[in-house]
């Protein structure tokens, strides 16, 4: 879920660290017990790309939402911005691509020209508001893709007060979506196919900072994995996909529950419209 694989010994050893002290990193697949999108069912999600002296590595995950502004977490952001500050790449050398089947397929790369990341965030703190979320500006517009579409103010909150988030055996559904690691059972192990899929997810709460989701398949779910940090999560309702949440954190092995940011948030919505 985090940061998916890193190309040094270093970089692998401090990700182990990070996901063992908070038990984070991986909602169920990404996606978990999921399906391949191989019909191009959510084309506005993509793949966040970089490019190391010994190739290309799938990193993490997001959403177009217009035609110049990925969405992504911050936690992606942030790590982009301190691979460029310590020199083991530059800004050319990180793409996103929406190829569902081969988002490292170099015709597939799109440059970008900028990292936004909330100006609030700093090292991830997993039980506060850590404005988890972040931006990469693409050098150029992507006019063949509709970018998906964000969540009234508040959204969340409001429909939990409607009901219709539900309880028990008769709770909401969301969809996940992302590039991230597929869980094989049994035994679990954590592949990565480097290809867009997507899950359900049942509710389970809803607090100040957090979507919970359930991803436990024995009660039928899925979910992320690591990789699928950034990705969306996406509320379906009357024909209209709304982006309610991002894939931010989750169980290590990613077979219980995910912790997805809220874009509903008024912090969060004013961020974004700030730099569209």
């Amino acid at each position: 879920m985090m940061f998916t694989r890193k190309p040094t010994l270093i970089t692998l050893i401090l990700i182990i660290i990070l996901a063992s002290s908070f038990g984070l990193l991986t909602p169920v697949e990404a996606i978990t017990w999921g399906q391949l999108d191989d019909s191009n069912l959510y084309p506005n999600v993509g793949a966040v790309v970089i490019e190391f002296d010994d190739g290309l590595f799938l990193s993490c995950s997001g959403t177009l939402i217009n035609e110049t502004v990925f969405l992504t977490a911050a936690h992606c952001t942030s790590w982009f911005e301190y691979l460029i500050t310590e020199g083991e790449v530059s800004l050319s050398d990180v793409y996103v691509s929406f190829d569902p089947l081969d988002p490292l397929n170099s015709t597939s790369l799109l440059g970008v020209s900028q990292i936004i990341t909330h100006p609030y965030y700093r090292d991830f703190i997993p039980t506060s508001n850590p404005y988890d979320v972040g931006l990469l500006i693409l050098e150029e517009p992507v006019a063949d893709i509709v970018p998906a579409v964000l969540p009234e103010e508040g959204l969340l909150d409001q429909l939990r007060q409607e009901g219709k988030l539900g309880r028990g055996s008769n709770v909401a559904k969301f969809t996940v979506v992302g590039y991230g690691g597929t869980l094989d059972w049994p035994p679990p192990e954590i592949t990565y196919p480097d290809t867009r899929s997507y899950s359900i997810s049942g509710f389970q709460c809803l607090l100040k900072a957090w979507l919970r989701l359930s991803q436990n398949p024995a009660t039928g779910n899925g979910g992320s994995c690591y990789g699928d940090s950034g990705g969306p999560i996406f509320w379906e309702t009357d024909g209209e996909r709304i982006l309610v949440a991002i894939t931010s954190w989750g169980d290590v092995s990613c077979v219980s529950a995910s912790f997805n940011y809220r874009i509903d948030l008024p912090e969060i919505l004013d961020f974004i419209k700030e730099n569209l």
